[in-house]
């Protein structure tokens, strides 16, 4: 079979969650091509046998009233018809649907948009003194999202259950703990760098709206390497009543978590971080 090379694309491959036999109704995995009417068939090019039709997979997720009871955001799209759309201007559905195949949509879907979440670092993340955080900003509108990790990696893996193809994801690496004034700097820069590689703007009033966190470029910040906390005069045999996991009576240098966990060390960073209790409490 021979087709001009202008009008089909060849040497694609899909790993078994795009596409299925037209016939059969059974996943296809391996090396597929595309003719310019949005057809898709089996084989590397037209010349690799067997030639079998296939068709793009139907997400999963295309249930409204699941979404819906889910409270979760979702887009479906319209329907398309025949006639007048506006004064003088019409559409026709044939020409339509032959741009929705080249570019690969499915109207009968319905796709989540992603939702807003809202990060807590662990113990483990503030003892390395940073923590990733995943967004998507919108590609035509400076309007921003903060996801969960695995929804953002299924926003990179271009997942057909999302609404990928309207969002940029990028992710930033997020100073929690440190000097007050170098941990603000430092998230300060990144945001700005951020928005300077996207050519977007808007990232840091996101970040300090009402609706998420107000609390500057130090959300989230642990200030273990601040105000330097001892138990007191070592004469006075530890008088603020701080105590090892053992009843020991504890003087020396210790901090305090956000959540108010006492423990042993000038910081998280530099102590060896065995939790102290208070005798008073």
């Amino acid at each position: 079979m021979y087709i001009p090379k202008n009008k089909i694309k060849t040497n694609l491959y899909t790993k078994g969650e795009e596409y299925k036999n037209v016939v059969t109704g059974a996943p296809y995995t391996g090396y597929y091509w595309t003719m310019y009417t949005g057809k898709f068939f089996t084989g590397k090019n037209p010349n690799d046998a067997p030639t079998e039709e296939i068709v793009p997979i139907t997400a999963v997720i295309d249930s409204v009233w699941d979404l819906t009871s889910q409270q979760k955001q979702f887009q479906q799209y319209a329907a398309n018809w025949d006639g007048e759309t506006a004064p003088g201007k019409y559409q026709s559905m044939e020409d339509i649907d032959t741009y929705n195949n080249i570019r690969r949509i499915d109207i009968s879907v319905t796709k989540q948009v992603p939702q807003q979440y809202y990060p807590t670092p662990t113990d483990e993340e503030y003892e390395l003194g940073v923590f990733m955080r995943y967004f998507v900003v919108k590609t035509n509108e400076n309007i921003y999202t903060e996801l969960d990790k695995t929804t953002y990696n299924k926003m990179v893996d271009q997942d057909i259950q999302y609404l990928y193809e309207l969002y940029i994801p990028f992710k930033i690496q997020w100073t929690l703990v440190g000097e007050e004034a170098e941990v603000s700097a430092a998230n300060r820069n990144i945001l700005e760098l951020k928005e300077a590689s996207l050519n977007k703007s808007g990232l840091t009033e996101f970040l300090n709206k009402p609706t998420t966190f107000s609390l500057d470029y130090l959300q989230f910040y642990a200030p273990d390497s601040g105000k330097i906390l001892y138990t007191g005069d070592p004469s006075k045999e530890g008088e603020e009543g701080l105590v090892l996991p053992d009843g020991t009576a504890y003087i020396g240098f210790y901090h305090v978590m956000l959540d108010g966990t006492i423990m042993t060390g000038k910081s998280h960073k530099t102590g060896n971080n065995i939790i102290l209790t208070s005798i008073y409490d």
